[in-house]
């Protein structure tokens, strides 16, 4: 079985179960998980607290219906997502009325069972719903409902999963997803797939920089990981990518961290464009909202961005299921994470190893790119164009301050393929003119450099 089918199949299978923040079935979940990549599993005690944030206890619901003259019309214990997120035990007889403000439903979605996750995080608030789907509840009659509602809060934990893949140097990268949503395959089962196959990968190749995954519930598994990860640790970690909804059909979008800047922000931009020319890109917060907030908060400010295909209209609903999730577009995503991964690897600084301006055109370096000319036909590629009008400015570079991504994204040239100016690069330091230096930190990019563009 291919990667591809492997991880379509756990996908499926994870989608079966009822899982949450501090679920039993999570470690059901997280065994499947593990079938794709081995995990070290983390686990954080229910009532556990930091910052005001609470682990939540196991959150059982033993036994939802709600009647009508004795008639069942709804029995939420048939569904994950049917009875609201930790919602409290209820007996009683409601009016239509009164019933109306603990019913959710999603009109835009009519046969779906909403997502209602808001207490989730507030297991200090005590209330009671029922998520239905909205053609359903557009039959029900005037009432009065008898509700029987009974829910138990047990004692348990939420496991929080980290992959660690050492490089040669500890600067490390992180990718994030959360896993608690309940019977929903995009939002974030996709993300948390596309980053094991993409560890399935690292996995197989040696690597300079040090990588790793945290997947967990959200915003708390990513708050109670940094609690607890060494302030050595936590210096280590150079920039985050968050990944999620990257499974349904339309393009892939880039949120930006907090300044917008950083060499995960200026990576992504630059492999997602090489496909997506008129890619969409937001600033920090303004497209869809996870834990680049707990990784850019005050005191850590890791920068973080996040891909994903924001907007799609299953969201948080029992809609969002396998049935838009394309291998093609999963693989995409995997593939924009790896070309990231790869702009790390191979990108070099670069020293010049002469003096003064080089005949470039002469046959002992044949390394001119062609420029237009008003007498001479040529048939020139854009990337030549890009290329040529560098070429006269590019030795400026060569002062061992700058890498190869830097000038490529400055100047919207590829970087890496056949044309890209990594490979011209290398034809420069196979001729003797400049050294090319494997880069000894991330934080490189952020030194402040001399030429201006």
């Amino acid at each position: 079985m291919n990667d591809l089918a492997l991880a379509m199949e756990v996908m499926e299978r994870v989608l079966e179960l009822n899982i949450g923040i501090a679920q039993a079935q999570n470690d059901e979940a997280f065994r499947l998980f593990g079938t794709l990549h081995p995990l070290k599993i983390i686990r954080f005690p229910s009532d556990s607290e930091h910052n005001g944030w609470v682990v939540p206890r196991d959150w059982v619901v033993r036994s939802a219906t709600i009647r009508s003259r004795g008639k069942v019309l709804f029995d939420g214990a048939g569904h994950p997502m049917a009875v609201a997120g930790y919602s409290t035990s209820f007996k009683g007889t409601l009016t239509k009325e009164e019933l109306a403000p603990h019913i959710f439903t999603r009109p835009d979605q009519p046969d779906a069972y909403p997502f209602h996750c808001i207490y989730n995080y507030r297991p200090w608030v005590q209330h009671w719903g029922f998520c239905v789907p909205h053609n359903e509840y557009t039959t029900w009659p005037e009432g009065p409902y008898e509700i029987d509602l009974e829910t138990e809060y047990r004692p348990g934990s939420m496991a929080v999963a980290q992959i660690h893949h050492p490089g040669e140097l500890a600067d490390t990268v992180v990718f994030n997803a959360h896993t608690c949503h309940p019977c929903q395959a995009n939002d974030d089962l996709s993300g948390v797939i596309a980053i094991l196959l993409l560890f399935r990968k690292l996995q197989r190749r040696k690597t300079r920089f040090s990588y790793r995954a945290v997947l967990g519930p959200e915003h708390l598994g990513t708050v109670f990981y940094l609690r607890d990860l060494s302030e050595h640790e936590r210096k280590n970690i150079k920039g985050g990518i968050f990944v999620e909804m990257v499974g349904s059909s339309g393009p892939l979008v880039l949120q930006q961290s907090f300044h917008g800047d950083s060499f995960v922000d200026l990576m992504a931009e630059h492999v997602l464009r090489q496909a997506q020319p008129d890619l969409k890109i937001g600033a920090f917060r303004t497209i869809v909202g996870n834990d680049e907030t707990v990784w850019e908060a005050p005191g850590i400010e890791i920068p973080c961005i996040s891909i994903s295909r924001w907007p799609y209209p299953q969201y948080h609903t029992s809609a969002d299921n396998m049935e838009i999730i394309s291998g093609e577009r999963l693989l995409e995503a995997v593939g924009v994470l790896e070309a990231m991964v790869d702009i790390l690897e191979t990108d070099r600084t670069i020293e010049r190893r002469f003096t003064g301006l080089v005949a470039l055109s002469n046959p002992a370096y044949n390394l001119y790119v062609e420029r237009p000319d008003p007498v001479v036909a040529k048939t020139l590629s854009e990337s030549d164009l890009k290329l040529g009008a560098l070429q006269d400015r590019l030795p400026r570079y060569f002062d061992g301050r700058h890498t190869i991504f830097q000038i490529a994204h400055q100047f919207g040239i590829p970087f890496a393929g056949e044309h890209g100016l990594r490979r011209y690069l290398e034809r420069f330091a196979e001729k003797g003119l400049v050294r090319l230096e494997p880069l000894q930190t991330l934080d490189i990019y952020a030194e402040p450099r001399g030429c201006a563009s």
